[in-house]
């Protein structure tokens, strides 16, 4: 039996049509069902990494104003080559010698 043979069979026999129409019916609640428990699932991670954000606001400033420093470090490493120190100041010593 092909896809039209099928179609045909269930449109014009009364009982495969309501247990067809059933089938639907209950495959469409469970898929909007699923629908809201992945919403709630996630409203729920949101709200816990929120908290965690919040938890850990001092640690991430923290480690951002690290990250930044080590990138400036970086790149004033990486333009500086042996020989070419003209004097000044230099980035990754800011609060050093004076």
């Amino acid at each position: 039996m092909d896809e039209e043979e099928l179609a045909g069979f269930i449109i014009h026999d009364e009982l495969a049509w309501r247990i067809w129409m059933n089938g639907y019916e209950i495959g469409l609640a469970q898929g909007h069902q699923d629908e809201r428990a992945g919403m709630e699932d996630l409203a729920d991670l949101v709200a816990r990494r929120q908290l965690v954000l919040e938890y850990c606001q001092d640690q991430i400033r923290a480690q951002r104003a690290n990250t930044l420093s080590m990138a400036e470090v970086r790149q004033a490493r990486n333009r500086t080559r042996i020989g070419n120190y003209t004097g000044g100041p230099v980035p990754w010593d800011k609060d050093g010698h004076e």
